[in-house]
């Protein structure tokens, strides 16, 4: 004999129904397996979203490499001009700002780079796209793709106001889908 897990009226051993209450005697496996997909679904949902991730590095000097998904990106020179010749000036109150970008693909991969996805950040927040204002053609970074083990360097030029000491110059993996910069360099005059 045992009891009914409800009113614990003794009924037979076998018994698939309590004659007292009329209420189904089945196993316990069932809340025993409920139970542990709960437990396990909590577990995993506390453990498993901790990861030892290392935060990326957006944030670069301009002396630094920049690093991201085996790309690397450099400055090599950053110059501030008035123009080349009195038909290609700034307008007044402002400078060009050159900067000769380096790019060296890692990957095993070809890659694609864009001019585009290149905007310069002035000390007022204002974030512009570049102009091709002074530089020879030979000399400006366009678009195009890197083979595995390949680099490129070119130039990009924006038009800043005078003594500006507060660019940055910020890369954006999709300018179209994204807001949110991938990496930034802080501009100086050291370089």
């Amino acid at each position: 004999m045992k009891k009914c897990k409800y009113c614990q009226s003794e009924i037979d051993d076998k018994a698939k129904i309590c004659p007292n209450c009329n209420k189904k005697q089945g196993p316990k496996v069932l809340k025993w397996v409920i139970l542990i997909i709960i437990i396990a679904i909590i577990g995993g949902a506390v453990s498993g979203g901790k990861k030892e991730n290392t935060p990326i590095k957006k944030d670069y000097m301009q002396n630094e490499v920049a690093k991201y998904k085996d790309i690397e990106y450099s400055i090599k020179k950053v110059e501030r001009t008035k123009g080349n010749s009195d038909w290609i000036k700034p307008k007044k109150g402002y400078e060009y700002v050159k900067v000769t970008l380096k790019i060296e693909n890692k990957s095993d991969e070809k890659i694609s780079y864009n001019a585009l996805d290149w905007q310069m950040v002035n000390a007022d927040g204002v974030e512009d796209a570049w102009g091709t204002y002074t530089a020879d053609e030979d000399t400006i970074l366009s678009s195009g793709e890197l083979d595995a083990g390949g680099k490129i360097e070119g130039v990009l030029i924006w038009e800043e106001k005078i003594g500006d000491n507060n660019l940055r110059l910020r890369y954006y993996d999709n300018l179209l889908m994204d807001n949110n910069y991938t990496l930034q360099f802080k501009l100086d005059n050291k370089k």
